[in-house]
């Protein structure tokens, strides 16, 4: 018989009292205790997460210090002092759909230390359930890194999170910030490739596609694990087709399979260049490949991967690429095909998608 587990779910705060409630009110039902971290509050948000958390509430008190790192360490720390044996982390603008998942029973059979949850759209997973003590620490100031990936993490199926849509606004104030503490640390950090990769992210979303590009390429050129290598690879070729530089993103996809070879979207990708190069030939081997290894009749549910994904590529993208280029190599009976594959494997997306479903 397996024993209780008690769980705790740990809460970074500012001032959020117009987002917190929905926050707490998505785990409190299956939580022992809702611990809500102070980081600086000076409005009604500690009074609304009691008021939500009820018995459950547990406050406490951390100096923010413009490390997130430090704070998610405190966290797991205070977690562990109230007598949790499992931590679920959940910012004030993220919301957990357990989705029928017993979260209590897994937790309770768990082998693994850390277990992620997808995003709700299956684009990336984060670490979510944390066994206590924690073995390890979170480092980095904002896109922060816990070193799990070494057989004790496993992913939750089913179970997913979401995060709330931020203004332009608020994103650009995010990225401006991330921005800047990224590029202090990669100073700091020169051969570690996660932060090369991250400032990437910063400037990619910024609009600062060229600067982007070179931090990609340092992260992929340090040549972390394979996943992380690969999809540094995919981000500069998306950067430099913003660019329209499509032979160089082309370049750069192929790297990238030499990395990780079971990475669909760099294939996907590279035929998309190539068919922006009219080069409707190569834009077909291509997709044909990104198919191989894609969700869409291809071996793609057997590749493990914990990093991002594209949907669409992994779907109707290759589909997409081929109807079009076939059509334009007067293939008309392979572009009809290609069509009818790319609603069957959009229809296929979509409806995983509500399903709530996450590949394997």
């Amino acid at each position: 018989m397996l024993l209780r587990v008690k769980i705790a779910s740990t809460t970074l705060t500012g001032n959020n009292a117009a987002i917190i409630a929905d926050a707490l009110s998505s785990v409190v039902q299956w939580v022992d205790i809702c611990l809500v971290i102070d980081t600086g509050v000076t409005d009604e948000t500690l009074e609304i997460a009691r008021r939500v958390a009820g018995d459950k509430y547990v406050g406490c008190r951390f100096s923010w210090i413009n490390d997130f790192a430090a704070a998610r360490n405190f966290a797991l720390e205070a977690a562990a002092a109230e007598g949790a044996d499992w931590a679920v982390t959940l910012d004030t603008d993220e919301r957990i759909d357990l989705a029928g998942v017993d979260l209590r029973k897994v937790l309770g059979s768990a082998r693994e230390d850390v277990l992620m949850m997808f995003s709700r759209n299956g684009e990336y997973a984060k670490e979510r359930c944390f066994r206590l003590p924690a073995k390890q620490r979170f480092a980095g100031p904002t896109h922060e890194a816990y070193p799990a990936y070494n057989g004790t993490v496993a992913t939750l199926s089913g179970v997913r999170f979401r995060e709330l849509d931020k203004s332009p606004d608020a994103l650009r104030r995010k990225f401006e910030r991330d921005r800047e503490i990224l590029a202090q640390h990669v100073g700091a950090h020169p051969k570690d490739p996660r932060w090369h990769f991250y400032l990437g992210e910063s400037l990619k979303n910024l609009g600062r596609h060229a600067e982007a590009v070179v931090a990609y390429d340092a992260c992929a050129e340090l040549r972390g694990w394979n996943e992380e290598s690969a999809w540094a690879c995919y981000r500069s070729a998306e950067s430099l087709s913003r660019l329209q530089r499509y032979r160089e993103a082309v370049e750069r996809c192929a790297l990238g399979l030499a990395r990780h070879a079971g990475i669909a979207e760099l294939a996907w990708l590279a035929g998309f260049c190539c068919f922006q190069l009219r080069d409707y030939a190569q834009a077909t081997y291509w997709a044909r490949l990104a198919v191989t290894h894609g969700l869409f009749q291809g071996q793609g549910a057997s590749i493990p991967r914990i990093g991002f994904r594209n949907q669409d590529a992994l779907y109707e993208g290759p589909f997409d690429i081929l109807r079009f280029s076939l059509r334009q190599l007067g293939d008309t009976r392979g572009a009809e095909q290609a069509e009818q594959a790319y609603h069957a494997a959009r229809a296929a997306r979509e409806g995983r998608s509500n399903l709530n479903h996450v590949p394997k």
